[in-house]
C-alpha cells in the first residue's frame, strides 16, 4: 500500500473523528433515550448514522461543485469553515451551549438531532469539503465510512460506556477532542489567508 495514500486516509479518518465527536452525541443519546426500549433506540441511532452519513458523502461528492455554482472561492470558504470550527471547539472546551439540542424531548427528534447538527454539523460538512478539495473524492469517502461505523459502536454502546466511565469522562474526552478542533481551525485559517495572499 502507498505511504502516502495511507497517511492520507489516516489524517483524514482523525480529522473527521474529532470533527464529528460521538462521545458528545453519545452522552446526548444516553439523555433522551432512558425510557425507551431498546428497539427504539436501536432504530434512533439508525437514523442517526443514516442522516449523517448521507450528509457527510454528499458534501464529499458534490460541494466543490456546490461552491463554484454559488461563486465562493475555496479559500474564503476555508476560513469561514476555520472559525464555524474554532467556535464550535471553543464551545466545546467551555462548556457553553449555543444550540436547541435541550428542547425536544422525544427520540425521534433526538435521533435527527444527533445526525445533525451533532455528528454532521457546518463543522463536519466543511469539512468534508476541504478534504475533497485536498485528497480528492476516495480517501474523504472511506475516512467517513469508518467514522460513522465508530460512531454507530459508541453510539450503540452508549449507555454501557456511560454507566462504566459515567459523564466527567465523557466530558473529559470531549474536551480534548474540542481542543484539537480548535486548533485544526487555526490550521484552516492561516492555510486560507496564505491562500488568498498568494493567489494570482
Amino acid at each position: 500500500m502507498d505511504i502516502s495514500w495511507f497517511s492520507a486516509l489516516l489524517k483524514s479518518i482523525i480529522v473527521l473523528l474529532v470533527v464529528v465527536d460521538p462521545f458528545v452525541s453519545a452522552a446526548f443519546f444516553v439523555s433522551f433515550a432512558r425510557s425507551s426500549t431498546p428497539k427504539q433506540r436501536s432504530k434512533a441511532i439508525w437514523t442517526a448514522i443514516t442522516v449523517a452519513g448521507g450528509l457527510l458523502l454528499l458534501f464529499i461528492f458534490s460541494g466543490l461543485f456546490l461552491l463554484k455554482i454559488l461563486g465562493i472561492s475555496f479559500n474564503g470558504f476555508k476560513i469561514a469553515g476555520g472559525l464555524i470550527l474554532f467556535a464550535l471547539g471553543a464551545t466545546i472546551v467551555l462548556g457553553i451551549d449555543i444550540g436547541n439540542t435541550q428542547k425536544s424531548g422525544n427520540i425521534k427528534s433526538a435521533a435527527i438531532l444527533i445526525g445533525t447538527p451533532l455528528l454532521s454539523g457546518p463543522g463536519a460538512l466543511a469539512t468534508a469539503i476541504a478534504l475533497s478539495k485536498d485528497y480528492g473524492y476516495i480517501i474523504p469517502a472511506i475516512a467517513t465510512i469508518v467514522v460513522i461505523i465508530i460512531s454507530y459502536a459508541i453510539l450503540k454502546g452508549a449507555f454501557f460506556i456511560h454507566k462504566f466511565v459515567g459523564n466527567q469522562i465523557l466530558e473529559v474526552i470531549s474536551k480534548v477532542l474540542g481542543l484539537l478542533l480548535a486548533a485544526l481551525a487555526v490550521d484552516y485559517i492561516y492555510a486560507g489567508i496564505v491562500g488568498f495572499l498568494t493567489a494570482g
